[in-house]
């Protein structure tokens, strides 16, 4: 099916395909951390899992997505809290054989690293924030990541790949080179590095950006060369504007079915957006549990929110000098062009803040 948009004296045709490359999945919501710089903090939607008819619902639909490559195992909450997990790696392992990406805090990694490399999961993405208001002390993530990494080494496997993602601020950026290195000395060879990005107005002063970020980051660099992977933020506006989740050709999968584009998109909450408030409003074009990811990924809707996404044609509200008067900044029900959900104040767009 195709579906015709007009534009101005302009008519673009977007057809159906089956394109999804990537799904994330969030299994819960739960976590058993309490971390003050959580955008749980704000949810307004309860904690729940994914329940026994919905997995179901979603291993029959991934089964339809010829070209899906890759699953993340993510969302904002704890995916090893769910009691399936082990079910569900094994269907992603065993019957779909997608490249698995776990994302955790590493806090439970331990009780599963058996398995996990008996499975051959590719990528486990382990947060390590050195901050007061991120993760407990790193000494239990480095102890359970350093076994990993010796024990496979001993069974001489390629997989897992440990990458390590950490959030600063301007609390630990002065530590963040000895943190790498000390993940560098057992082992770690993937680094992600995040900006902070507030969910309290009492913490927007402890942000590193917008700033020249020349010299951030150098001594960071430096360790890095030769040793290490490394993704790194922006810490200035650029005029570049990209969507990961949609360039990526990607979803998001909620633990109760429901299907956002991306994870900003994924719960009501509230963020601060260069010190203004900001309120985001869940944006789901589906369910699961009552249409197929096709079905879902070639709705009228969400096939022109993604065109309008990938070809950035939407306002930049983060650079507008109205910004601050403007209603359309305050929530992202929609932007001053018309396009809802709004994309307009997104730091993920603009690579200021990343996820795996």
């Amino acid at each position: 099916m195709r579906d015709v948009f007009n534009l101005k004296n302009n008519q673009i045709i977007l057809n159906d395909d089956s394109d999804i490359k990537k799904v994330y999945i969030e299994l819960t919501n739960a976590c058993n951390f309490s971390c003050k710089m959580c955008f749980k903090n704000t949810f307004v939607e309860p904690e729940g899992f994914m329940d026994a008819q919905t997995i179901e619902r979603l291993k029959e639909t991934l089964k339809e997505l010829p070209n899906l490559k890759e699953v993340v195992l993510g969302g904002i909450g704890e995916s090893l809290l769910h009691k399936d997990v082990k079910n569900i790696i094994s269907f992603l392992k065993d019957e779909l054989g997608v490249y698995l990406i776990l994302a955790t805090n590493g806090f439970l990694l331990d009780r599963f690293s058996d398995f996990i490399l008996q499975k051959q999961v590719d990528n486990i993405v382990v947060s390590a924030d050195n901050t007061s208001i991120g993760h407990l002390h790193n000494s239990v993530v480095y102890k359970t990541v350093e076994k990993i990494i010796k024990e496979r080494k001993r069974q001489e496997l390629d997989k897992p790949v440990l990458s390590v993602e950490i959030v600063v601020d301007k609390e630990s950026i002065g530590g963040l080179a000895d943190i790498v290195a000390e993940f560098i000395n057992i082992g770690i060879r993937d680094v992600i590095i995040s900006n902070l990005l507030p969910i309290d107005k009492k913490y927007v002063d402890r942000t590193l950006y917008p700033s020249d970020e020349k010299g951030i980051l150098n001594e960071l660099i430096a360790l890095a060369q030769g040793n290490i992977s490394m993704t790194l933020p922006y810490f200035s506006l650029k005029t570049e504007r990209k969507c990961n989740f949609i360039d990526k050709k990607s979803l998001v999968v909620r633990w109760d079915g429901k299907v956002a584009p991306c994870y900003r998109f994924l719960h009501t909450a509230k963020e601060y957006v260069l010190g203004r408030e900001k309120t985001l409003y869940a944006h789901t074009f589906g369910d699961i549990n009552e249409e197929t990811l096709l079905e879902i990924w070639n709705k009228r809707n969400y096939k022109w929110f993604r065109f309008t996404v990938d070809n950035s044609m939407y306002p930049s509200c983060l650079d507008c000098n109205f910004n601050e008067m403007c209603s359309f900044v305050k929530d992202t029900e929609v932007d001053c062009w018309g396009g809802s959900p709004s994309c307009a104040d997104c730091l993920w767009s603009r690579n200021i803040v990343i996820c795996p």
